[in-house]
């Protein structure tokens, strides 16, 4: 999988602002736009008939990101306020283009059918963005950079007419965090995606912006609210800015011989002993700011499945859900992340603490700054994290400062189980011109501690230059990585490296009438030498992506890499004795159809020496909606290893099906079935059954049914029953 330079909308991200319009009158995406402020609400009507509506903010001619284009159909979004809520009104026309609306249940599914809605961003410089949509059932999703865990009360109204369809959302006040003041600027976006021609479509448009191929993976971008107008001349009176607080007490029972095994740090499921009560809080200090506090958190929500039997080169980066690192997870951040072909290299890593006792944070925006500090502790260890950016709103000059300390007895809950204390810290600075297109960053680090022998040679600095403009980027970097530097929760990709980078990537629209609809070419490459000379580690990657018109997808190409290792270990700092370097040259192809749909075929291909043997990788896959209730999706991937000096061929198989039901637009139930099989690959084998009920209630609490987990290599024999009662607010807020 190719890894792109990740710059966060916090960071190196430009903004626009325009000479006003007044409002009513928009014609394009540029500008500034007085709020239309309604003393009466209007009828929650999909319809649209209230004259209220006559008043509104009126935007129309999206873009089409995918294809870089005007949209062909016609589109119409109003947006009013007042004292309480926004109210977003959306005709959407179709004609030509079949309308998806498979998806019954709020939250499940995003992506496959077709939807629109709203970008907001009431910090008007990035800090915090939000977006609602609706799909023409009225089925609704919600995404913010606050918490992947996004999900407060709010409603949507749809209905589906002879050439399209039409909506109406309404978004409480009190769910976003928003600054003080008597008069308030905001940023806003309208944004829609037609899921039978896999194109997402955006108001306000740059050239720049790139929605990750189409499909779900990469679209809406929080990063895309520097193109944003702005709303302005926002008289909020009658709602404070500050939320009120929220807590989520969970009370859970387990039954079963494995009802007391939990996935700890390592992965791995151990028995990390049984809990039955405890509490998520969340008490706002400022619009902006908040205090966070998870008391003996609950373990039974960490658990995902990401099982694979693909090779890793390098150690695997996991994704986060446990909701007290996923609430303002990005206030942890730098201003930016780099990583070509692999992970970018962090500070703090938080898929490396384990099950946990307590947790303490504080984290939000003032102004041009974010800040996070936190502090957890477990079984064996006590650390803190901080965090802080300043940036400038248009993004021409940024910069970073982020620091971890640990505090680890021996045998620890972390996937670090040494004992003792370490510390790093982190210092960014960047910019970026937004009319040339020249971007830059500056990075470094440095690591003390028990675990460092000689702190001059445990730092880490990562710089680079860039100029990104619409159809094509170059960047070029130079990375440093000192032989003693690994720190404890941090995520290290190899150190002892020094060495240039570079990429090269041409996108765009070929024939305006042609097949294709757009094009990539990724060109990379990096040679990174250790203490030795030699080289330690050398990458390179060539990609050319296709996405044709009528829904074939194609991608692929060589990719090259050599790792050198040492007798003494991966890295051979001080002695580099027994140097071997083995080859990496996987190469791949891969094909999809209707990618993004509720029936999308997925495939790909790769081969190539792979250390010590030659390897072989096929993936299949597939998903179906079937009616408005039922879903089924199928995986089968397979290996095959062939050791380069001789000995017999081995090989590993996963078999991965999933069915669903959505019972009502709050209910949902799963059931999903793994197994892996054989021992010659890079995964424990065993057959695993995990099942799964979920019901959200009016009053926004959940209840939870669960028999074993789906991370599990192997069915655990036990059922979870757990009701989280939430006051306050939604999960998330």
């Amino acid at each position: 999988m190719r890894l792109r330079i990740l710059t966060l909308a916090a960071g190196l991200c430009a903004s626009l602002t325009l000479p006003a319009l007044p409002a009513g009158a928009v014609t394009g995406p540029t500008g500034s736009y007085p709020a239309a402020r309604t003393e009466k609400p209007p009828a929650l009507d999909p319809a649209l008939t209230d004259p209220a509506w006559d008043k509104a903010v009126v935007a129309t001619e999206l873009q089409t990101v995918t294809t870089q284009k005007p949209s062909p159909f016609a589109a119409r979004f109003m947006l009013l306020y007042d004292d309480t809520n926004l109210y977003v009104g959306m005709k959407l026309q179709q004609t030509g283009a079949a309308i998806t609306a498979t998806q019954s249940a709020n939250d499940v599914g995003f992506g496959l059918d077709d939807f629109a809605g709203i970008g907001i961003d009431p910090s008007g410089n990035g800090g915090q963005v939000y977006f609602f949509m609706t799909t023409p059932r009225g089925t609704r999703y919600q995404q913010s950079t606050e918490s992947v865990r996004f999900a407060p009360p709010w409603s949507a109204v749809a209905q589906q007419n002879g050439d399209g369809w039409s909506a109406m959302l309404v978004i409480p006040l009190r769910v976003l965090r928003r600054p003080s003041g008597a008069v308030q600027s905001w940023r806003f976006d309208f944004i829609r995606r037609i899921a039978a021609l896999n194109v997402n479509e955006s108001w306000a448009y740059d050239a720049t912006m790139n929605d990750g191929g189409g499909g779900t993976g990469g679209f809406p971008q929080p990063a895309d609210a520097r193109f944003w107008p702005r709303l302005t001349d926002l008289k909020i009176a009658g709602a404070p800015a500050r939320r009120p607080p929220r807590a989520e007490f969970y009370g859970l029972a387990s039954g079963g011989e494995d009802r007391r095994r939990f996935q700890a740090a390592l992965g791995n499921f151990a028995d990390t002993g049984a809990r039955h009560v405890g509490a998520d809080i969340v008490v706002p200090i400022t619009g902006t700011a908040a205090f966070v506090a998870a008391l003996a958190p609950d373990y039974s929500n960490v658990e995902v499945d990401q099982q694979t039997i693909a090779p890793q080169e390098f150690r695997r980066a996991l994704n986060e859900y446990r909701p007290f690192f996923t609430q303002g997870a990005t206030f942890f951040n730098p201003i930016s992340l780099n990583g070509i072909n692999q992970p970018a290299n962090v500070i703090f890593y938080s898929p490396a603490i384990g099950p946990f006792d307590r947790g303490l944070k504080l984290e939000g925006t003032q102004g041009l700054q974010s800040f996070g500090l936190l502090e957890t502790q477990g079984a064996g260890f006590d650390d803190m994290v901080f965090g802080y950016k300043h940036a400038t709103p248009n993004r021409a000059f940024a910069w970073s400062l982020d620091g971890v300390t640990t505090h680890h007895q021996l045998g620890n809950d972390t996937i670090d189980q040494r004992g003792g204390n370490d510390a790093t810290w982190e210092a960014q600075v960047g910019g970026r011109n937004n009319n040339t297109g020249f971007v830059y960053a500056l990075d470094y680090a440095r690591e003390s501690g028990s675990f460092v022998r000689d702190s001059r040679l445990a730092y880490k600095s990562e710089d680079f230059i860039d100029v990104h403009q619409h159809n094509y980027e170059v960047y070029t970097g130079y990375r440093t990585i000192g032989p003693e530097y690994a720190p404890a929760l941090g995520f290290t990709v190899n150190s002892d490296v020094r060495g240039p980078q570079a990429y090269f990537d041409l996108n765009g629209t070929l024939a305006p009438h042609g097949w294709i609809k757009r094009a990539d070419l990724f060109i990379t490459a990096e040679r990174l030498v250790d203490g030795s000379g030699a080289v330690h580690q050398s990458d390179s990657n060539i990609n050319l992506d296709l996405q044709f018109k009528n829904g074939l997808h194609l991608s692929g190409g060589p990719y090259s890499s050599f790792l050198r290792t040492y007798d003494s270990g991966l890295v051979g700092y001080p002695f580099y004795t027994g140097g071997v370097t083995r080859s990496y040259a996987f190469h791949n192809v891969n094909l999809g159809w209707k990618e993004g749909t509720p029936a999308p075929y997925n495939a790909s291909y790769s081969y190539g020496p792979f250390g010590d043997m030659f390897l072989q990788q096929v993936s299949l896959s597939t998903s179906r909606a079937i009616g408005t209730r039922w879903s089924i999706g199928g995986e089968v991937d397979g290996t095959r290893e062939r050791p380069t000096f001789g000995g017999p061929t081995d090989g590993q198989w996963l078999r991965r099906i999933t069915v669903g039901e959505t019972i009502d637009a709050n209910t949902n139930f799963s059931v999903a079935l793994r197994s892996i099989s054989s021992t010659g690959g890079f995964a424990q084998p065993g057959v695993n059954l995990a099942a799964s009920f979920h019901r959200r209630f009016k009053n926004d609490s959940e209840l939870f049914f669960n028999y074993g987990t789906p991370a599990a290599a192997t069915t655990l024999q036990r059922v979870v029953l757990k009701y989280v009662l939430r006051t306050g607010g939604g999960a998330g807020t």
